[in-house]
């Protein structure tokens, strides 16, 4: 007998002689060895990795948060044929306001351009020392931008224009109510909605969760509960409840409440006694009901001084003035830079640019920092040309 063939016999005897592998045994009982081939182990092999491959972004600090932009609007116009239908309102609502499909426009090339939501918190924070710029750390190649929104209070004469009439709570989510032909519509019809909306698409657009500042006026109300300025209404306690639980929503959301002024005055023109009366009847009616706010956005883009030295507000009767009753960001309007940020001990001073009707017809070309393509936001309903200011 050869070599292989004796190996072969031997190694076959000596397989017969094991317990439990004749033919009826391999019938009735899995071998051993495939029990242990088909049960997956409980803990990964030693020789593989534990972890899985990271795929989060190298954050980066921002350089330089005060050469943040800060743009703003007001309400969005849902129904371009009603906002324009020659009532009077047409020039106002084409130079200062913006359509839904112009800011969702601006949105997207916002995001396509690589800017990221900041809030206004973030840009600079208070310290012992006075006010510091705050760290902001981005994805590599992302800027920060602020975004803003005035007179969130669904004025009585933009009824039946095309605009959404007040903001309602439903499920935790801060929506918009529109009347639509006799119908109350419920959903996505301006910024705040759109917004969220958006950054539920793309959760890298928001840093830390931030939204945009929400500015409400007092002298109609807050979102659109216009009974707020008035106590003697047998709606005063419903309506501040329900004015009172959006702020909340909203602030849980990532959003900023900000003081537009009680009744949209002008601070640069007003008298010191005019702006106290004035401070003192937005925090009776509003801010008492809402949560009060540290931010001030001026009416008109009316700073109280022409002066942007350093410490310019330190002089002044009126700042002492809102200093005292909490304000400490205050913001104008100032289209000259691509951002202007001032801080002082104690204050912030930042101005805001608009991205309205009249900037996007006469001025697409001062945005190119924004956005690729600006020209190309213009909404084809809008009557043209543009008036100007």
């Amino acid at each position: 007998m050869g070599r292989k063939k004796w190996l072969t016999w031997l190694l076959a005897a000596a397989l017969l002689a094991l317990p439990g592998c004749g033919k009826a045994q391999e019938q009735d009982e899995k071998p051993e060895i495939l029990v242990t081939l088909t049960d997956p182990p409980t803990e990964p092999p030693t020789t593989e990795p534990t972890t899985e491959p990271t795929t989060e972004p190298v954050l980066v600090r921002v350089e330089d948060p005060l050469q943040t932009p800060h743009i703003f609007f007001h309400s969005l116009i849902v129904d371009p044929s009603l906002a324009f239908d020659n009532d009077g309102e047409d020039d106002g609502y084409n130079i200062y306001m913006t359509t839904v499909r112009e800011f969702e426009e601006i949105l997207r090339q916002l995001y396509d351009n690589g800017y990221v939501m900041v809030r206004e918190h973030d840009i600079a924070v208070e310290t012992e020392d006075g006010f510091e710029p705050g760290e902001i750390w981005l994805p590599e190649g992302k800027k920060p931008v602020i975004i803003s929104q005035d007179d969130v209070n669904y004025y009585d004469y933009m009824q039946g224009d095309g605009f959404a009439t007040r903001l309602v709570l439903q499920n935790g989510k801060v929506l918009c109510e529109y009347e639509d032909k006799g119908r109350t519509l419920t959903g996505a019809y301006d910024l705040i909605p759109i917004l969220d909306a958006f950054v539920e698409e793309h959760p890298d657009f928001s840093f830390n969760g931030a939204r945009a500042v929400i500015a409400v006026t007092g002298y109609s109300g807050a979102f659109g509960y216009k009974a707020l300025d008035d106590p003697a209404s047998p709606d005063y306690e419903a309506e501040c409840r329900q004015a009172k639980a959006i702020a909340d929503a909203l602030r849980k959301n990532g959003y900023e409440i900000a003081s537009h002024s009680y009744g949209h005055i002008n601070f640069t023109k007003s008298s010191y006694n005019s702006v106290e009366r004035d401070t003192l009847r937005w925090e009776e009616r509003i801010g008492n009901v809402i949560g009060g706010s540290d931010i001030l956005i001026y009416p008109f883009g009316a700073d109280i001084t022409h002066d942007v030295s350093l410490n310019s507000y330190e002089y002044s009767s009126k700042f002492r003035l809102l200093y005292d009753h909490g304000f400490r960001y205050y913001l104008h309007v100032d289209n000259t830079n691509s951002a202007w940020i001032q801080l002082s001990r104690r204050y912030v001073r930042q101005a805001r640019r608009n991205l309205d009707g009249f900037r996007l017809y006469h001025y697409p070309e001062k945005m190119k920092d924004l956005m690729q393509d600006p020209e190309a936001v213009l909404d084809d309903r809008r009557p043209l040309p543009v008036p100007k200011i």
